[in-house]
């Protein structure tokens, strides 16, 4: 595996992780619904963030550790990610569509929708991954 696709699958790994901490505490399950939009945009950004510096620690320490000389793209890999992608957009299409309908069929609770769209990205990313793993284990 090349190393871009290691920390592609590591940030896949980390949004999971981030949006079910967010559907967490709109559930209710730690610390607080937010009151706003503004308190909602604040611990996105603050989870991104740390996403970001996470994925930047996570390519830097596989490629220290990485001492093969591994092609920077592998053709082969790169078809599955794609396809892995199609995949994840397909659920966030149906996603989305669904938040659509129920938006215009009297939906009022804008915090709802909100953690509906952080629902779908989750749920698109958790397609990716079981598609990644399985066209990886077809031959080529």
């Amino acid at each position: 595996m090349t190393i871009f696709f290691r920390v592609d699958v590591a940030a896949s790994l980390f949004a999971i992780l981030a949006g079910a901490l967010h559907i967490g505490a709109y559930w209710g399950f730690w610390w607080s619904v937010p009151e706003t939009g503004t308190e909602l945009f604040w611990r996105m950004g603050v989870s991104v963030a740390i996403m970001i510096a996470l994925i930047i620690a996570v390519s830097v320490i596989t490629s220290i550790t990485d001492k093969t000389e591994m092609p920077t793209v592998d053709e082969r890999e790169s078809r599955i990610q794609f396809k892995a992608m199609r995949n994840m957009l397909y659920a966030y299409s149906g996603g989305l569509a669904i938040i659509f309908l129920e938006a215009f069929d009297g939906l009022t609770d804008p915090m709802a929708l909100a953690h509906a769209v952080i629902g779908v990205f989750i749920g698109g990313e958790i397609i990716r991954l079981p598609s990644l793993w399985w066209y990886l284990r077809q031959p080529a």
